[in-house]
């Protein structure tokens, strides 16, 4: 498990029925296996390595000011065709993110996000109809940043997912050394 904040996150795709209006959407999200709160996420109507991709770079840009590069990071993802294409795996290089990808058919292996996808379903996704894209959009960020910011979690006594972020001293990128050594 993490012991920092940028050490390791999970992301995965999930199929997401946002109404008749819209029809069938591709939520891909990323997770930080330390603070979990939900750090990148993008939500499409196509499931393809580019929307896997947005979600990450979105959760670098966001959390990694100064790049990711020296974090030493991991990205755990399944084996989807999204997270395993070369231009996802060269993304990931550029981006000095380390992929590993669980065994197949072991979904436990990305525990973590598979259990924010199922909350994020059953507690706002499954009770709406959209009626556009964009209200999709924006009823799913309103869950989420709810859930970042809003939600206490008995392993951080209570505190929010951003409030344990925030417990941390400012991650700081590894020294040359440590970057040599992971």
């Amino acid at each position: 498990m993490a012991e920092r904040p940028n050490q390791l996150w999970q992301t995965d795709m999930t199929k997401v029925w946002a109404g008749s209006s819209v029809g069938w959407d591709y939520l891909v999200s990323v997770i930080d296996c330390c603070t979990l709160d939900i750090v990148g996420w993008d939500l499409s109507l196509r499931c393809r390595t580019q929307e896997a991709i947005a979600a990450v770079e979105r959760a670098v840009l966001e959390q990694m000011a100064d790049g990711s590069r020296n974090y030493g990071l991991v990205l755990n993802t399944d084996n989807g065709t999204q997270f395993t294409a070369t231009r996802s795996l060269e993304v990931l290089t550029r981006l000095g993110i380390t992929h590993r990808h669980t065994a197949f058919n072991h979904p436990d292996g990305n525990g973590l996000i598979e259990r924010i996808h199922r909350s994020l379903k059953a507690e706002e996704i499954w009770l709406n109809e959209y009626p556009s894209l964009e209200e999709a959009r924006h009823s799913i960020g309103r869950w989420i940043e709810e859930y970042n910011h809003d939600r206490p979690h008995r392993a951080f006594k209570n505190r929010t997912p951003h409030e344990a972020r925030a417990g941390f001293a400012q991650p700081q990128p590894l020294t040359k050394t440590e970057a040599l050594s992971v």
